[in-house]
């Protein structure tokens, strides 16, 4: 799905389970942990992010994640949006008494812009109807394209980008209920409280999963890095294991070599 992802990794649960069997590990706990992890990662690899997530980092975003963020709403809002002067947004709105706009063009005229729009309420509508699935605006011919002050256009840009991290919020929400532990960015963290993101386990039959759910605009970049995340936290527990392996037999005085 475009908007929003439901991950049941049975073959990542069913290795990491056979994993913490053969440490001697609690199955339950340690599928927990690297679910949980996974969810961090994934956050990790949902934009915004200015540069491609790459290496050992564990950052779920920076400040110029956020900055990249802002600036595609704010690409975004000036692709159906025209702005104009506060004074000129007025002047237009009023001589065309709330109706379109047009110009004189040879020997008639011509339709510029559908109207000036002059309230909040009425920019978040024009938004709405003018994103697609993924998020992001689509194009419209310059005379589609309504007016706007640029006091308003600025109040409505700035509410809009409170919302960036949003993305980012559903799978760092998972991975916090799953116990993960690395801090959250401010920005991404303002926004998990109404993010749609959860990360669970459950345990029928001796066979211990690990969900996690997220549903936004904008994942559809996320889902196709996914089988790449689940192989590289595989790969992760089994080094951490043989880590922990080789700190038990020093702890109980064998040689390590």
């Amino acid at each position: 799905m475009a908007s929003g992802a439901k991950f049941d990794d049975t073959v990542f649960q069913q290795r990491a389970a056979a994993l913490a069997r053969n440490l001697g590990k609690d199955e339950f706990e340690f599928v927990k942990q690297q679910t949980g992890l996974l969810a961090r990662e994934v956050a990790r690899h949902t934009p915004p992010y200015a540069a491609f997530p790459t290496g050992s980092g564990t950052s779920i975003g920076s400040k110029l994640d956020k900055a990249q963020g802002e600036w595609a709403i704010y690409n975004d809002l000036r692709r159906i949006f025209a702005v104009i002067s506060d004074a000129n947004a007025a002047d237009a709105h009023a001589k065309s008494k709330g109706g379109p706009i047009y110009r004189n063009r040879g020997s008639g005229s011509e339709m510029v812009s559908p109207g000036v729009i002059t309230t909040m309420s009425s920019m978040g509508e024009w938004h709405r109807r003018h994103r697609n699935n993924r998020g992001r605006t689509n194009w419209i011919p310059d005379n589609d394209v309504p007016w706007v002050g640029e006091s308003l256009f600025i109040a409505y840009l700035k509410s809009q980008q409170k919302n960036v991290g949003r993305a980012k919020a559903t799978f760092s929400k998972a991975s916090v209920e799953l116990g993960a532990k690395g801090a959250v960015p401010l920005w991404v963290r303002n926004n998990m409280v109404g993010a749609y993101g959860s990360g669970k386990m459950t345990k029928v039959s001796s066979v211990t999963t690990g969900v996690i759910q997220g549903r936004e605009k904008g994942l559809y970049h996320t889902i196709r890095h996914l089988p790449r995340l689940r192989k590289n936290r595989l790969i992760k527990a089994v080094k951490r294991g043989e880590y922990l392996m080789r700190q038990a037999a020093k702890d109980s005085g064998f040689k390590v070599v």
